[in-house]
């Protein structure tokens, strides 16, 4: 059992990889959630949040090639970049390989 444990943890981590980055891309008042497979060129998932006064916030989320740099961000408007899959939501939606890793380190040790 634990050597399959250690051949699939390499296969799950190369297959990775080789997928596009996956972001939210959406707008809408509030937050909002559509999980898109960006193209190959993608680097980072983006979220910028626009408030004009006495107007609801207005939620953008896309992929992008660059990250904006804090001092592009405007009175009414901020920014933010992240870089791993469905990263720009509220909530945490993937995995974390580091801790997937140390699960099933910790199965191997134990048994």
């Amino acid at each position: 059992m634990r050597t399959y444990l250690l051949w699939l943890l390499p296969l799950i981590l190369l297959g990775s990889s080789a997928q596009a980055l996956q972001c939210h891309e959406c707008s809408a008042e509030g937050n909002c959630y559509r999980p898109t497979s960006c193209n190959d060129m993608t680097r980072y998932c983006l979220t910028s949040w626009y408030t004009p006064p006495g107007q609801p916030m207005n939620v953008i989320k896309t992929c992008g090639y660059t990250c904006p740099d804090v001092n592009q961000n405007q009175t009414y408007t901020k920014s933010s970049c992240c870089n791993t899959d469905l990263c720009n939501s509220t909530m945490s939606l993937h995995a974390s390989w580091g801790l997937l890793t140390l699960s099933i380190w910790y199965i191997y040790l134990s048994q």
